[in-house]
């Protein structure tokens, strides 16, 4: 059931961040005569968001204890290949707003110095499919950290048991 209900936190999170980085983010090309329309998705997204990193995080925990880093290389791998495709896609996103404005003949500061750096054009900085891999990527990995013991003897226990029989 724990899973079940990970897999719908992921999917309103995932499909939450790509609404709000394709309908509620602003285009440089667009002038802004409002406020940032992205300030009510994001708050309905936050608990989901809060939701589906506590079980990923859960996930990690039992994950960690129950395969104790066997094949480490498998991991790093996958963890390696999840951080690169992640941190070039938030540089090609930031890098995509940031020439947008610079074709409008503005620079990107003096935007973030008459807003905030959290605005109309830059939300999509924050919620995107690529920081939504980032962040969950490392809440799996701080799994390792809180991993617990227990389970790890409970599944020894198991074994030996079964093994005893």
């Amino acid at each position: 059931m724990r899973n079940l209900a990970w897999y719908i936190s992921l999917a309103i999170s995932f499909f939450g961040c790509l609404a709000i980085e394709f309908f509620f983010t602003g285009k440089p090309t667009q002038s802004i005569n409002h406020a940032n329309t992205a300030v009510v998705p994001i708050v309905l997204l936050i608990p989901f968001l809060l939701l589906s990193l506590f079980i990923t995080w859960t996930v990690g925990r039992k994950y960690f204890a129950i395969r104790p880093l066997r094949r480490p290389g498998i991991l790093l791998m996958a963890i390696m290949i999840i951080l690169v495709i992640g941190i070039t896609g938030e540089y090609q996103t930031i890098q995509e707003t940031i020439n947008g404005f610079e074709k409008k003949g503005k620079t990107i500061i003096s935007v973030l110095k008459q807003l905030s750096y959290f605005n109309y054009f830059t939300v999509n900085w924050y919620f995107n499919e690529n920081s939504f891999l980032l962040v969950h990527l490392i809440s799996f990995c701080l799994g390792f950290v809180g991993r617990k013991s227990e389970w790890q003897l409970e599944i020894e226990e198991k074994e030996n048991k079964a093994n005893n029989e």
